[in-house]
């Protein structure tokens, strides 16, 4: 029976071998970046020249690949990948797959579909094959990176003789972006996987990459956050801030930063974005409080700056954003991936408006 048993372990480890051996690894920077706007040879979501002006808590989250994904195109069989993050960071009300997993998706009929994801091993280091004896069609691929983690190194398995090379589409490539500055739930808290962050719903939905500008807990209306925006060319801004900030910075902090943008970037259209009602607020009286006065600071800033003669500014209520049923979250305050979906469809005919 031992032997038996040593027998097919022995067979397994062959075949899982070979299995390995028959695929080339590519190195994923060989491939365009989409949610990405700077040129270097890093995956972070801000330039390393940001690392002595921003704050160190904004600088670290910056390292971490939210709506950062590779855009590539082949005729592969087998489609794997072996990634590397660099925190190997953990929560406990967010999956692993969530924070430092991978997802892949096809281009089928011009619509993007989920094709499966690559669950993280406990360690930082890990390999998963994603498509296992598909047909050999050439396709339009998008391979979504960790949501709270960083990429230290990422390479996108194929089997031999398969062709994997820059998209022969340029969907996701040939359109301005949508720069989006927010808190942990802009940055995809608490999406079980990574394409489920709204602002990646959005990015499928509408074909235009989006710049994921969510710093969990620091999305605070800085305008060291604002520098780097102003280095992008978009064709809107979104401004997400209310969740992090205490009411009282509202309202001097989102004019400074409007007043920042709209001197870099005179005729690009920003839109404000009020805080939802967190689940709890409807039970307890300080917090409906809180959110009313974030709120009501938002609105003063947004009208004073009207006031003031700044243009193309617009302006969205907090409503509606999880729906009505109380399901959305995973916290009473991070979406689930319901909620994402929810936030997106809200958010999404603004959105659609402004560009």
């Amino acid at each position: 029976m031992k032997k038996t048993l040593l027998s097919l372990f022995t067979v397994i480890l062959l075949m899982t071998a070979a299995r390995a051996q028959s695929l080339v690894y590519h190195n994923a920077m060989e491939f365009p970046l989409i949610g990405r706007y700077l040129n270097d040879s890093s995956y972070n979501r801000l330039p390393a020249k940001y690392q002595a002006t921003v704050r160190p808590e904004v600088w670290y989250l910056s390292r971490n690949t939210a709506g950062i994904a590779v855009r590539f195109s082949s005729n592969a069989t087998t489609i794997a990948a072996r990634w590397k993050v660099i925190n190997n960071f953990a929560m406990n009300h967010m999956t692993a797959t969530g924070i430092k997993g991978l997802d892949l998706y096809a281009l089928v009929n011009n619509k993007w579909q989920f094709v499966n994801s690559a669950i993280p091993d406990g360690s930082s280091s890990s390999e998963k094959t994603f498509l296992h004896k598909g047909e050999p069609v050439q396709r339009e691929y998008l391979l979504y990176l960790p949501l709270y983690d960083g990429i230290d190194s990422l390479a996108i398995g194929v089997n031999e003789g398969a062709v994997i090379e820059k998209p022969r589409g340029q969907q996701l490539l040939d359109k301005k972006p949508v720069v989006y500055y927010g808190s942990s739930i802009a940055q995809g808290g608490c999406a079980n996987r990574p394409g489920m962050a709204y602002t990646s719903i959005l990015s499928r939905q509408l074909q235009r990459p989006f710049i994921n500008l969510g710093f969990s807990g620091n999305g605070k209306f800085e305008t060291s956050v604002g520098a780097a925006i102003c280095e992008t060319d978009p064709a809107l801004i979104v401004i997400d801030c209310n969740p992090n900030t205490d009411a009282e910075q509202i309202q001097p902090g989102a004019v400074a930063l409007i007043r920042q943008l709209r001197q870099c970037k005179p005729r690009v259209p920003i839109l404000l974005v009020e805080n939802y009602m967190y689940e709890n607020a409807y039970f307890e009286k300080d917090m409906k409080e809180m959110v009313f006065r974030k709120r009501a600071a938002l609105k003063k800033a947004y009208l004073q700056l009207l006031q003031s003669g700044v243009k193309n500014l617009h302006y969205t209520s907090g409503e509606g954003f999880l729906g009505d049923d109380h399901e959305g979250t995973v916290d009473g305050v991070h979406p689930t991936d319901i909620g994402m979906e929810r936030f997106a469809r809200r958010i999404r005919p603004v959105i659609e408006k402004l560009l």
